[in-house]
């Protein structure tokens, strides 16, 4: 009797047993947070936006005006002037609108980073998270193996079983410990990638983690392919890029237009005549070698035609993505309510069981060491698929560009 309340005590208040306490709380919302505000790569894309939209202004600017001083005589006749180059009507704003479709493209790619530091952080979160919790249940079962041993020596003393039950009970415990050490490992490989997400030390402790929750959404299909074609960014970026190459295929083809040239002079000579005389002239360039502005046009219209088809490629990749993804977090959910509702319970049970008739001398310490097995198994199994959802729905959301409550149905 004492030893069935022995195993009674181990079974329930090893398993009610919560995650150790790590430090303060860490919530994933803080995590993103800080990530999305001093992630490196994020300020990078940042920089290279900002420097992107700044080239706009400049591509639809004049190149600087020249102003000359020119001598001439032995110094008796003097010259100052200023010239200017002014391109085609048009052209300068067809450059400003390549910049623009540049910017663009630059903006989109920021998102895109932003997007992807997040699912990463929610990838590392939910690692870090298995990893832990798999450790405190590798711990409730080593603990619960020992006191397997315990009772196979009280029955080894009585002479109601031989020594080989104890020598298993110490095997499955020496099992235990060789997960645990690669668990370890894992635990310390999943929070240096959360801490550089985060743009901290790899060594900073972190506090302790949210269990993963079910999301009461509707995800369908049809709704959530409608809102990746219309907020992803890498698709936004690519259609960007076909803008960008079709405004470059516009201003290709000014080059075979005319630029002018305005320039103004004014002397002073010692020669009265010439005193005080001024002349203007207006220059223009003639594109008589058309080898030239034909090799750019026809480079830029190849390009447009390459970004096109570049274009209907990752729209075919992100529909067969978010299908498959979409595919992942509803079998990971209904794996997770399974496990919770039905698998677990019953290999709960099948312990309980098993450890009365073996206290009982109805079965055998194998019997008893192979059903908890199956249970520390299954309890495994069931975080595993908890963090691969949070896995999945964080790329799912990523592929979709936007918050899935935010998705119409």
């Amino acid at each position: 009797m004492k030893f069935h309340i022995l195993f009674i005590l181990a079974l329930t208040g090893l398993a009610a047993r919560t995650e150790k306490a790590w430090s303060e709380e860490l919530l994933l919302k803080e995590a993103l947070e800080t990530a999305l505000a001093k992630n490196p790569d994020i300020e990078a894309f940042h920089r290279a936006h900002r420097a992107a939209a700044s080239r706009v202004g400049a591509e639809q600017g004049y190149d600087s005006t020249k102003i000359f001083f020119e001598s001439m005589y032995s110094g008796r006749e003097r010259t100052i002037g200023v010239s200017q180059d002014i391109p085609f009507p048009g052209k300068l704003t067809l450059r400003g609108a390549v910049a623009r479709r540049e910017a663009d493209m630059a903006e989109q790619a920021l998102r895109s980073k932003e997007l992807d530091v997040a699912a990463k952080v929610r990838a590392a979160y939910a690692m870090l998270y298995l990893a832990r919790k798999s450790i405190d249940i590798y711990e409730e079962s080593a603990g619960l193996v020992r006191h397997f041993a315990k009772a196979a020596e009280a029955k080894y003393a009585s002479g109601k079983a031989g020594q080989v039950d104890a020598l298993k009970a110490q095997m499955e415990l020496a099992k235990i410990q060789n997960a645990l050490v690669a668990l370890e490992q894992e635990k310390e490989t999943a929070q240096a990638m959360l801490n550089i997400l985060m743009n901290q030390d790899p060594e900073t402790p972190l506090g302790t983690l949210q269990e993963p929750k079910l999301m009461d959404l509707k995800l369908e299909y049809l709704s959530l392919s409608q809102a990746a074609l219309a907020n992803r960014p890498e698709l936004r970026e690519s259609l960007h890029h076909v803008h960008h190459f079709k405004a470059a295929l516009r201003s290709a083809r000014f080059n075979y237009l005319p630029d002018f040239m305005v320039q103004a002079r004014r002397r002073s000579a010692d020669n009265p005549e010439m005193d005080g005389s001024s002349d203007f002239m207006i220059g223009a360039t003639v594109p008589l070698w058309v080898s030239k502005p034909y090799g750019n046009a026809r480079a830029a219209k190849l390009e447009a035609e390459k970004s096109e088809a570049e274009f209907q490629s990752v729209k075919n990749m992100t529909l067969w993505t978010l299908k498959d993804l979409l595919a992942k977090v509803q079998a990971a959910k209904r794996l997770v309510e399974l496990y919770r509702t039905s698998v677990i319970p019953l290999a709960e049970n099948a312990l309980k069981v098993t450890q009365a008739a073996y206290l009982s001398d109805r079965s055998s310490l194998l019997d008893l060491i192979d059903v908890q097995r199956n249970y520390l198994q299954f309890r495994l199994e069931h975080h595993q698929h908890l963090a691969e959802y949070e896995k999945s729905l964080a790329e799912l959301e990523q592929i979709v560009g936007i918050p899935l409550s935010e998705v119409k149905q």
